[in-house]
C-alpha cells in the first residue's frame, strides 16, 4: 500500500532527487564488484600462489564481495523495489532484513579494512625487515591474523545492533501503515551509548586504520625509493637475476601502496565526520545521517568503489595476476570448447547411420574448428 494517498496529519517527505536512481547506480557497482572480487579470489587462491600475502588478498576479496552482496540486497529492496520513505509500505520482515544487511555491511567492510592494514604490515616487514618477516610473515601467521580480525571485528560490531529498532509506523502517524526504522529506546535513553558508538565507528573503524596506513605507506614509499636507487646501480651489474627479483618485489609493494592510498581517500573523511560528532557529544543522529541522507548515499558509494577498484589495481600493476587470470580464462574456454567439440563428434557418429554426407560434413566442420582453436591458442602463447 502507498501511504502517500492519506491526508490529515503531516506526512514524511517522499523519495526524490538522486535517491530515485541511487539503487540502480549502486546496484550496478555492487554487481560488477562481486564478479571482479570472485575473479580476485580465484586468482590469488591458486596452489602455485599460496603465500602469506596472497592468502590475505584472497580473504580480502571474499570480505569485499560479501560487503557488496549485503549492500546489493539492502539497496535492491530499499531503493529499487520500494524506496527509503515511510510513505511507502514496508513489511516487518523486510525492515529487519534492511537493518541486518546494513549492520553486516559495516561489519564485513571493517574486516576488509583491518585485512588491508594486515597486508600493509606484512609488506612493511618483508620489505624493511626481511629477517623478521621470515619468522612471522608465513602462512600460519596469516591465517591466525585473519582469525583474530574476524573475531575482534565481530565483537566490536555487536553494540551497533542495539541502535536500530523496527516499529509500526502507525505509532507515530495514524495515517501510515507498514513498518519503519527508528532508534531503540535504549539508544534514546543512553546518550553515552550513542557517543561511544561514534567514537568506536569513527576512531577504531576509520581514523586509527587510516593513520596506521598513512604511516606504513610512507615507510614503504621511502623504502621503495631506496630500492629504485639500488636498482639503478644493479643495472650495471652482471647479476640480472637479482635485478629482476628487485623489480618484482617493488611491483608488489607499489600495488599494496596504491590499495592503501585508495582506502585512505575513501575512508578517512567518514572517520573524521564520526570523530567530530563524538567530540560534540549529546544525542547523535550520525547513523540516521548515514542511512537516510544524500550524503550518506555518497559515502556508501565511496565504500562500494573501494571494494571494487582492487581488481583494476591488481590487473594494472601485477604481472603475476595478469598471467594467472589469462591462464584461467584460456583454460576455461578451452574446456568449454573441447566439450562442445566432443559433443559434435558424438552427434556426427549417430548421424552417420542415417546419412553419410551429413557425417562427413560434420567431421570437416569439427576439424576446421579445431584448426581455428589451435591457431587461437598459438596466438595466446605468443
Amino acid at each position: 500500500m502507498d501511504n502517500s494517498s492519506f491526508s490529515g496529519q503531516i506526512l514524511p517527505a517522499p523519495v526524490q532527487g538522486y535517491r530515485l536512481i541511487h539503487g540502480y547506480v549502486s546496484g550496478t557497482i555492487c554487481f560488477v564488484g562481486i564478479i571482479l572480487n570472485i575473479l580476485n579470489g580465484f586468482v590469488w587462491s591458486r596452489k602455485n600462489m599460496r603465500t602469506s600475502t596472497n592468502v590475505l588478498l584472497t580473504v580480502l576479496a571474499f570480505t569485499d564481495a560479501m560487503s557488496l552482496f549485503l549492500y546489493l540486497v539492502y539497496v535492491t529492496y530499499f531503493f529499487t523495489a520500494t524506496g527509503p520513505s515511510e510513505l511507502l509500505y514496508h513489511s516487518k520482515a523486510w525492515m529487519y532484513i534492511v537493518v541486518i544487511c546494513f549492520h553486516e555491511f559495516i561489519a564485513f567492510h571493517t574486516v576488509s579494512n583491518w585485512l588491508t592494514i594486515s597486508l600493509a604490515i606484512f609488506r612493511y616487514l618483508k620489505v624493511c625487515h626481511p629477517n623478521v618477516a621470515k619468522r612471522y610473515c608465513n602462512l600460519a601467521r596469516a591465517k591466525l591474523t585473519i582469525g583474530i580480525v574476524f573475531v575482534v571485528t565481530t565483537l566490536a560490531t555487536v553494540p551497533f545492533y542495539l541502535y536500530y529498532d523496527v516499529y509500526d509506523s502507525s505509532e507515530d502517524n495514524s495515517n501510515l501503515t507498514g513498518y519503519w526504522i527508528r532508534k531503540t529506546q535504549f539508544a534514546k535513553t543512553h546518550v553515552d551509548y550513542q557517543v561511544t558508538l561514534l567514537w568506536l565507528y569513527g576512531v577504531i573503524f576509520k581514523v586509527v586504520p587510516s593513520t596506521a596506513m598513512i604511516v606504513l605507506s610512507a615507510l614503504l614509499i621511502r623504502k621503495l625509493r631506496h630500492a629504485m636507487k639500488r636498482k639503478d646501480h644493479l643495472k650495471a651489474s652482471p647479476s640480472k637475476h637479482h635485478a629482476n627479483i628487485t623489480t618484482g618485489y617493488g611491483r608488489t609493494s607499489i600495488m599494496l601502496v596504491v590499495i592503501v592510498l585508495i582506502y585512505i581517500l575513501m575512508e578517512l573523511p567518514v572517520g573524521i565526520m564520526a570523530f567530530l560528532s563524538g567530540i560534540e557529544g549529546g544525542e547523535s543522529h550520525f547513523f540516521y545521517f548515514l542511512l537516510y541522507s544524500y550524503v550518506g548515499d555518497i559515502i556508501d558509494m565511496t565504500v562500494l568503489l573501494n571494494a571494487t577498484l582492487n581488481f583494476f589495481v591488481y590487473f594494472c600493476i601485477s604481472k603475476q595476476y595478469r598471467a594467472v587470470l589469462k591462464a584461467l580464462i584460456r583454460n576455461k574456454f578451452s574446456k568449454i570448447y573441447e566439450i562442445s567439440v566432443s559433443h559434435g563428434e558424438h552427434t556426427g557418429s549417430h548421424e552417420n547411420t542415417d546419412n553419410m554426407e551429413l557425417s562427413t560434413s560434420a567431421a570437416e566442420n569439427t576439424h576446421r574448428k579445431l584448426r581455428i582453436w589451435n591457431s587461437i591458442k598459438q596466438s595466446f602463447r605468443k
